[in-house]
């Protein structure tokens, strides 16, 4: 009896130890560079803002820099050294797109993204220029890009501060998110020319030019491949706003199935303790 004691306690000291175990920081691959933005910065942004909300290892691919303000020559038609294989995804929880390549047509690359996106099960984050990246290329291959997006937009108006409103507030990605968000900078406006089935709108910017809502944030599902994205972040200051980074931890957490219904994230993917 007193053997099969201590065994007991032996095994219930090892459950123990293994519950108090840490989780395993998500693995995450961000994807940046291209025309347009300070994406040296939005890096740092997005990199250390998330890595304070969330445990995340990061992997950073930037190919295209800005000099003196300019981007490098030729930066919207870059191919992003990210997707130089065909398993380009593999041993990754989960894709940042954050890159501004929208002149990039190649078929093959545009086929091969979808690939280690849908056949690998890797689910993804799309903010602001990757809505426009790869929309140049012919419609079945732009089409591939789009599935995964959500959505269809070719164009976006002029910069201004943006008034967002959350429309699907029960869902567990808007949870904490005001009902009403000013930027605090210009962004802009894409439009969506055309949402995806798929695609559920968490919150709109009114177009006064076209005067209809516009989605500027969403969550869509290919098969059970979850995606988030928000066209919001064009200037680092709204990158950088505390509204801002919640909710892209927030989609990030929820594309991995680690955010409960109610907007809680699972027991180890909380704030990092500082």
């Amino acid at each position: 009896m007193r053997i099969l004691q201590m065994f007991a306690g032996v095994f219930l000291s090892l459950v123990a130890c293994a519950a108090a175990e840490p989780v395993k920081p998500l693995r995450a691959l961000m994807i940046t560079g291209g025309c347009c933005h300070d994406y040296a910065t939005q890096k740092k942004i997005l990199s250390e803002g998330l890595s304070a909300r969330l445990p995340v290892e990061w992997t950073v691919v930037h190919d295209v820099e800005m000099v003196d303000g300019k981007d490098a020559a030729a930066a919207r038609e870059h191919l992003s050294s990210a997707y130089a294989s065909d398993n380009w995804a593999a041993g990754y929880d989960v894709v940042v797109h954050n890159e501004c390549y929208g002149a990039m047509k190649d078929p093959e690359v545009l086929a091969r993204i979808a690939k280690g996106h849908e056949a690998g099960g890797v689910p993804a984050v799309f903010l602001h220029c990757s809505m426009h990246s790869y929309r140049m290329a012919a419609a079945p291959d732009a089409d591939q890009w789009r599935r995964l997006v959500g959505a269809k937009s070719m164009y976006h108006e002029p910069g201004a501060v943006l008034t967002v409103k959350a429309a699907a507030t029960g869902h567990p990605v808007m949870k904490g998110f005001p009902a009403v968000f000013t930027t605090p900078d210009k962004d802009e406006l894409y439009i969506i020319e055309k949402q995806a089935d798929t695609a559920l709108a968490l919150a709109h910017s009114y177009s006064e030019k076209l005067r209809v809502e516009n989605p500027v944030i969403w969550v869509n599902e290919v098969g059970k491949l979850r995606t988030f994205a928000t066209s919001l972040g064009h200037n680092n200051a709204v990158m950088a706003a505390p509204e801002y980074l919640d909710l892209v931890g927030r989609g990030l957490l929820w594309v991995c199935g680690k955010l409960d219904g109610e907007g809680n994230p699972a027991a180890g993917y909380e704030a990092p303790k500082r």
